[in-house]
């Protein structure tokens, strides 16, 4: 499924989501044109760290993820799901040491010749230790969470 299929299917749905992406400069533009041209640029509110869901792992950068995710809702915000959006080829994920990432979530950066399914399978890795982390917080308990790995291309499937 690419991130705009995705998009189509999940932001539609009532309430809110908070998008959770990456720093990266390759992927900005690409999320916010796709949601702009499929006019849901009022259905999200967006926080960036770098990694995304690597960054969301450090429990001080995690903290003011839900400072925020509180305020937002503080503010009116009907946030109801989480949408984390990892992205392939991630210097997070090569270098997690250099963003003092514990290294119980993630010891070892990923090569950058890594095959497509081990690349998936650290992403999913990290995810289900970083949701049970975030559902510990009270106000994003009750939130529904999808994650996507983004694609480098529009062409690049993930295969292999």
């Amino acid at each position: 499924m690419t991130f705009e299929e995705f998009a189509v299917e999940e932001l539609e749905k009532p309430g809110m989501s908070m998008l959770l992406t990456c720093i990266d400069y390759r992927y900005a533009n690409r999320i916010v044109d796709t949601m702009q041209r499929l006019s849901l640029s009022g259905s999200y509110d967006q926080f960036i760290l770098a990694g995304a869901s690597l960054g969301a792992c450090r429990l001080d950068w995690q903290k003011v993820l839900v400072e925020h995710i509180e305020g937002a809702i503080a503010l009116g915000h009907d946030i109801r799901r989480i949408v984390i959006l990892d992205h392939r080829d991630c210097g997070a994920y090569k270098n997690p040491g250099k963003l003092k990432i514990p290294k119980e979530i993630l010891e070892h950066g990923l090569p950058s010749d890594v095959l497509p399914s081990v690349e998936k399978a650290c992403h999913q890795d990290v995810l289900s230790k970083l949701i049970p982390m975030l559902k510990r917080h009270p106000v994003i308990a009750r939130m529904e969470f999808r994650a996507l790995l983004l694609t480098r291309d529009e062409d690049d499937e993930l295969k292999a």
